[in-house]
């Protein structure tokens, strides 16, 4: 019986998504867990999995439709398996326009008359493992039956695929499995090694929200971006909702390894970009790991202990330090630390939490509660005690002169800091969020500084 795949409902205010990229057509095979397509809700950009293994016998909205949450929008189902008519109500259909809604092209699926191709179950893995069509394959076992060897032979004499434009991957840092989305750029040659980029996310983020918008303007202009969750956040293994910034940067440096790794990277041509804390992170990052040739910072803080005073008055800065000497004896006691809302170590300003709190409605498993822990991590965090080391590898900083969670003086006391080559921009007008919009004035502002940096100091090829 055929599987039908629905428009998924991440949040409670979530009423529609916009379907923005199929990554497979009618007729390819998929495997259960496998990317299918990406949506995008006001805030957040998400792949959705195939819920079973098969054929995707039928897509029923295609890019740039707006689609309600719960209809369904395709069918998967087993090769030859007869696929049930759907009625697809016309008034969900591309009701928005989406900029350059795309369907990833891909070779015509072998005729179903074919039928299986005889294989061992060791090749069957090996040729997953590898990207390997087994019907390329020439068969040497019984009736000519694909053995383990045949599958290895084809791997010495070929190619690289050129991959998926979003593969959902996975890799591990101090032992925990980190999971990531990678981006990669659509005119990839097979063979071919590009730049690569890792996307560091802010303070409490997953990797579902901006940052998967900043990964494509990256692609578009031909690099290969990698973001992922820290661990315990999102669907990264860890224990859950611990933020210590130095186990971050670890994860960041494991994000930078696994990317290096890959076929269509060229290792020495990496960079790090992170946002708000994750700025901070990749100045840390780029300050420690000579892999990195370039380093940008967006909204970044360069004292954790001068940026979190800067948000309480000095009583509430007083009382702050108090119940963190409190949560220190009580962990050396039991082991254990207070949770806290994470809005109570970083206070945010009216514009912030609002943002915050939407997208919390918006997106749950976003909402946390941290260890008190984590702002003593916090206060002893000092990335611009690192930043000097980055020369001579250029650094970018970016900054609103409006944004009122993180001022624009951390960033100001950042690049005082580091060597040259290095670069500041305070753009007027621009707060921490209000230009995240994929799309908008703001958002492209920062995305062409960073595209301009980026090209100079990494070209994609």
């Amino acid at each position: 019986m055929a599987v039908e795949l629905v428009m998924p409902k991440w949040g409670l205010s979530m009423q529609e998504g916009v379907i923005t990229t199929w990554l497979k057509r009618e007729g390819d095979s998929v495997e259960k867990g496998e990317p299918l397509l990406e949506v995008e809700t006001e805030k957040i950009t998400n792949v959705v999995e195939a819920p079973a293994s098969g054929i995707l016998a039928r897509i029923l909205y295609p890019a740039g439709s707006v689609v309600p949450v719960t209809r369904v929008i395709a069918l998967i189902a087993a090769l030859g398996e007869p696929v049930p008519e759907v009625a697809v109500p016309p008034a969900a259909e591309a009701k928005a326009p989406v900029a350059a809604p795309t369907v990833v092209e891909r070779p015509a699926p072998a005729a179903a008359g074919t039928g299986p191709i005889p294989a061992t179950p060791a090749a069957r893995r090996l040729a997953k493992e590898h990207g390997v069509d087994l019907a390329s394959v020439r068969g040497s076992g019984p009736g000519g039956t694909i053995t383990k060897e045949d599958v290895e032979r084809a791997l010495v004499h070929a190619v690289p695929a050129a991959p998926a434009p979003i593969q959902k991957v996975s890799f591990y840092s101090d032992g925990y499995r980190l999971d990531g989305l990678l981006y990669t750029p659509r005119d990839l040659a097979a063979g071919e090694r590009r730049a690569g980029v890792v996307l560091c996310v802010g303070y409490t983020y997953l990797k579902t929200l901006v940052m998967p918008d900043v990964a494509k303007a990256l692609t578009a202009a031909g690099y290969v971006a990698l973001v992922f969750d820290y661990r315990g956040f999102g669907d990264s293994e860890g224990p859950r909702w611990r933020l210590i910034p130095r186990e971050q940067v670890a994860d960041a440096r494991a994000a930078l390894t696994f990317l290096g790794d890959q076929p269509h990277i060229d290792p020495a041509c990496l960079a790090v970009l992170g946002l708000s804390l994750g700025g901070s992170n990749t100045v840390a990052v780029a300050a420690l790991d000579r892999r990195v040739r370039a380093a940008v910072a967006i909204e970044a803080m360069g004292d954790g202990e001068r940026w979190l005073r800067s948000l309480r008055r000095h009583w509430e800065w007083l009382d702050f330090q108090a119940r963190l000497a409190a949560d220190r004896s009580a962990r050396v006691r039991s082991g254990r630390s207070a949770r806290v809302d994470p809005l109570e170590i970083v206070l945010p300003d009216p514009d912030s939490r609002a943002f915050l709190e939407h997208a919390y409605r918006e997106f749950p498993p976003m909402k946390c509660d941290l260890p008190l822990e984590t702002a003593e991590a916090l206060l002893e965090f000092r990335p611009e005690s690192l930043v000097g080391q980055i020369a001579p590898r250029p650094v970018l900083v970016i900054h609103g002169a409006d944004d009122r969670l993180v001022p624009a003086d951390e960033s100001r006391s950042l690049f005082a800091r580091a060597g040259e080559p290095r670069r500041l921009e305070i753009l007027p007008g621009m707060g921490h969020f209000d230009w995240v919009t994929a799309g908008s004035p703001g958002f492209r502002r920062v995305t062409d500084l960073v595209l301009a940096f980026l090209r100079e100091a990494v070209p994609p090829r």
